[in-house]
């Protein structure tokens, strides 16, 4: 020990018997002067301080030698001392490193200033300390910084996941719709459906689902692609309809929407005169006379202009004259039963006057008798001598049968508005989004080249004027209601789970190709669609759809497209019959005007196999004009 630096202690006991004033000396030395109180005491001064007498006294000398090691036994603490240095008469603990204290029994903590060095755990221990790290990190060579562990550096740690280092960690991440195993170290796809997600149905994919709302109950997807909203028109149309006139288009089944029957006592002429408008080349107008084997007429239209069928005795005849009529013009229509004559009349001028040899009304039973019908015939029309389309797309007012003595007619339209027609139409059909209408066509083709060898082709025209932004357009479904192929309007991408306009183009509820559309512009569109053996093609005003599936899908796909063809189909026109949601992209009804051609052939749904009686064949309300 330097006694330059005093034990207080120490010198408290030797100040007991000496008398010690300090004393500055050079250099930098403090110099003791001491006077003995008690000659039995000797107490010797630090360095370069000595008691100035008796300096040289023997018997002090000896009573110091006589006092007992002070470190003997130690009593310094055995773990945190280095040594002990006995004083004559007290002792130093001289501490290890860590310990401090006059016995070196306390443990200095060295965590309590700034971590004690420790960049992230700092462990206190006797006597020291321990600097570790939190998992994920190790501990650098200078036992005091903790470095990351790159986890990602091991191949297998996620398996087939993508790793990603994190400070202390990683984290295995899979795409969207997918969720890790730790256990498998693989990717799971998500089941969202089992979790509720859709309102209605849900169908689970790999990585990902899809909603589908009741669209022939009038609902599509809303905005958050989960739940269901109303299909709501986009564009009005002038669906006004005229209490004063007759809808002639009415039955599909081609059966007529008015009868009347006629009695009178005395022999009587058929006068007949109405109005009539229409777009519709071929049906039938009014039927008049008796049974079918008997005398009668038909007054129709074919190609366009009228026709006159006429039955007498059993001779029949077939005339045909006029203009074309069917220019969606109203014009006055007579006939006129005179003796010996039948004469026809547009707009006042006689168009056909034929010669007959009996009249109308028929005797039986002491009464004259004449049946009329209209939009219609009493029987089958294989049974005329022409056979016709009796179904006509036409309108009827200002109907004047025998002077006016049918006023129950009017009547009855009053209180039934399908039986009225629209005020105001435009050429095309249609489609009121509550129905749908189908053909049996044939698709197959026989190859040219090889004469045996069958092949199928699919091409599509429609022009299109929507009210509404989802709907089927076209569709064909095969026997088992499968939904072989369909092409309609949607208002979202359903992968992107993006709104937006387009048309869509599927087999089953893959959809092949999709192509933007601004449906609600209340504008003609044209759509056009190709699909044969390696190729579907889709294409709006002329620009060529984008493809949603890869080569070898498209292979996939139009394969099952060519097995159902291969078994009966049947070719739906806006809208589908009763088939799951899930069994195409869309299953709404188609709203608006449209007009189809299918493999190079326009078809007439005056021809269909069936069709909905709300569906017109031949007119179609206009876009309402804006109100100022």
């Amino acid at each position: 020990m330097d006694l330059r630096t005093p034990n207080t202690q120490i010198l408290s006991h030797a100040f007991k018997a000496a008398s010690c004033s300090p004393e500055l000396a050079w250099p930098f030395l403090l110099k003791w002067k001491c006077s003995l109180r008690d000659p039995s005491w000797f107490t010797k001064c630090p360095n370069s301080a000595r008691a100035s007498e008796p300096q040289s006294d023997p018997v002090g000398r000896s009573k110091a030698a006589d006092l007992p090691d002070q470190c003997s036994p130690n009593p310094c603490a055995k773990e945190g001392t280095q040594a002990c240095q006995d004083l004559m008469g007290n002792f130093y603990c001289q501490c290890r490193a860590g310990w401090g204290g006059r016995l070196c029994d306390r443990d200095v903590n060295e965590c309590g200033q700034q971590n004690g060095g420790c960049s992230q755990v700092c462990t206190n221990q006797p006597g020291s300390f321990h600097c570790a790290c939190s998992s994920g990190y190790v501990l650098s060579p200078d036992g005091r910084t903790c470095l990351d562990i790159d986890e990602c550096a091991d191949a297998g740690a996620c398996g087939e996941a993508r790793c990603q280092n994190l400070p202390g960690s990683y984290s295995c991440l899979c795409d969207e719709g997918y969720t890790f195993s730790a256990q498998e170290k693989s990717c799971r796809d998500v089941d969202e459906c089992a979790e509720g997600r859709c309102e209605q149905a849900c169908v689970n994919s790999p990585g990902s689902y899809s909603c589908h709302c009741d669209g022939r109950g009038g609902l599509k997807l809303s905005q958050d692609m989960n739940t269901c909203e109303d299909i709501l028109p986009c564009v009005p149309l002038s669906t006004a309809r005229s209490l004063k006139s007759l809808y002639l288009g009415r039955m599909f089944s081609g059966t007529p929407v008015i009868r009347l029957r006629f009695k009178r006592l005395q022999p009587t002429r058929l006068v007949a005169e109405f109005d009539f408008r229409t777009f519709d080349p071929e049906g039938v107008l009014f039927f008049a006379g008796g049974r079918q084997d008997s005398t009668w007429i038909v007054l129709g239209l074919r190609a366009g202009r009228l026709e006159l069928q006429l039955r007498y005795h059993g001779v029949g005849r077939v005339t045909s004259s006029g203009p074309v009529i069917n220019h969606g013009m109203w014009q006055t229509i007579s006939v006129e039963e005179l003796e010996r004559n039948l004469v026809v009349k547009v707009n006042k001028d006689a168009v056909m006057k034929i010669a007959v040899a009996a009249d109308l009304f028929q005797l039986e039973r002491g009464l004259y008798h004449l049946n009329l019908t209209v939009g219609g015939i009493p029987f089958k029309e294989k049974d005329l001598i022409q056979p016709i389309n009796p179904r006509l797309d036409g309108c009827m007012r200002s109907w004047n049968w025998l002077n006016g003595e049918d006023t129950a007619i009017q009547e009855t339209v009053k209180v039934n508005a399908k039986m009225q027609c629209f005020s105001v139409t435009e050429r095309g059909s249609f489609y009121p989004g509550t129905g749908f209408a189908f053909y049996s066509l044939d698709y197959a083709r026989t190859s040219p080249d090889v004469g045996t060898e069958t092949t199928w082709e699919i091409e599509v025209v429609a022009r299109i004027r929507p009210a509404t932004d989802t709907g089927v357009l076209l569709a064909l479904v095969g026997e088992d209601h499968a939904v072989a192929l369909s092409l309609a309007l949607v208002d979202y991408h359903s992968t992107k789970k993006l709104k937006k306009q387009l048309v869509v183009l599927a087999v089953e509820s893959v959809a092949l190709a999709l192509m933007e559309i601004k449906v609600c512009d209340g504008q003609e569109h044209v759509v056009s669609v190709s699909v044969k053996e390696g190729e579907a093609v889709l294409e709006v005003d002329g620009t060529k759809g984008t493809s949603e599936v890869s080569h070898e899908g498209l292979t996939e796909t139009l394969a099952v497209l060519g097995k159902h063809l291969q078994g009966s189909v049947r070719t739906f026109i806006g809208g589908l019959p009763d088939v799951p949601v899930t069994s195409a992209p869309v299953t709404a009804f188609y709203r608006g005007c449209m007009t189809l051609e299918v493999n190079r052939q326009a078809l007439d749904l005056d021809e269909a196999t069936y069709k909905h009686s709300d569906i017109t064949s031949h007119s179609c309300p206009p876009v309402e004009p804006a109100t100022p």
